[in-house]
Formats: structure tokens, sequence, C-alpha cells
């Protein structure tokens, strides 16, 4: 386990976040073709509606991820949207996904929001793991997410515990 690491938030426009971004957008290209990735490019990552954030150790970056703040909509209460969760395959098995999943989902409490979704694919099987263990269950698409064959959607209540 590598020691003192920091997760903060972070400008996704950093070279190095970049090139992180660009990494994962290349393995998601080779899992799943293009309509079937919802990839938020580093343009939306800087807006007002997401949170970013990155784990580094040394300076050296080690994993990502950020959430899309969701207005009330048609009835349903405003939520976040977990996107970009990534860590690297060096630094995987760490336990770095659940302290960037934690990080996330203490930020939208501390902001209020009560729940959280997600969207991910059929393929990941790590990161599909990961949500059930922390309390995501499958569920309908939600947003403007369409029903695919290769994504699995996901929701849990945020309570601040």
């Amino acid at each position: 386990m590598e020691k003192n690491i920091s997760i903060q938030p972070e400008d996704p426009r950093t070279p190095d976040v970049r090139k992180f971004i660009e990494d994962l957008d290349a393995y998601q290209a080779e899992l799943y073709p293009p309509e079937s990735n919802h990839l938020e490019p580093v343009k939306k990552l800087i807006t007002p509606d997401y949170y970013f954030i990155a784990a580094r150790t040394e300076g050296k970056l080690l994993g990502i991820g950020s959430f899309r703040r969701m207005p009330a909509h048609k009835g349903a209460q405003p939520y976040v949207e977990i996107k970009r969760l990534y860590v690297s395959r060096k630094f995987r098995g760490m336990g770095l996904a659940t302290q960037l999943m934690d990080a996330l989902e203490e930020k939208a409490i501390e902001e209020g929001y009560a729940e959280a979704c997600l969207e991910t694919g059929i393929s990941q099987h790590e990161a599909l793991q990961l949500y059930e263990k922390r309390g995501y269950q499958k569920t309908l698409p939600f947003g403007a997410y369409q029903e695919d064959p290769l994504s699995v959607f996901m929701r849990k209540k945020l309570d601040g515990k």
C-alpha cells in the first residue's frame, strides 16, 4: 500500500490528469462501442455541475473520480451521478477505488444529496463488485440514459452514515 495518499479536488486539465482520462477513454473503447460509452469530456468536468477529485502520493497520480450534480426533474429528487471513477492498473487492489468512492459520497452528503446513481458496463466486473459491496443496487436507466444491453444502471441512498 502506498503511503501518504491524498484525495483532493483537482483540475482535470492538468497534463497528467488529461493523460489519465485519455487512458480511461482508450480502456473503455476496447470494451464497448462508441454508442455505449458515456464519457464526459474534460471541458464538462471543469463546470460547476461537476466535482472532480484525484488520488495522489508524492505527486504521482493513482486514481480519479467525479460526480455530476443532477437537478430535480419530473418529480425526482436531485442526485449525483458518479462519473469517471478510475484507478491505474498498477495501483488496483489497494482500496483506492473505495477511498475515492468514500470521498465522493461524503462530498455529496455534505452538499445535501440523498442519492447517488451511476452507469457502468457489463464487462467491468471489478467495478460492479465494488458498487454492489457499497450498497448500490441495479435499477432502470435514469436521467437521459436509454436501455443498453452493455450498460448496468445502479443507485444508492446516501444516508450520511
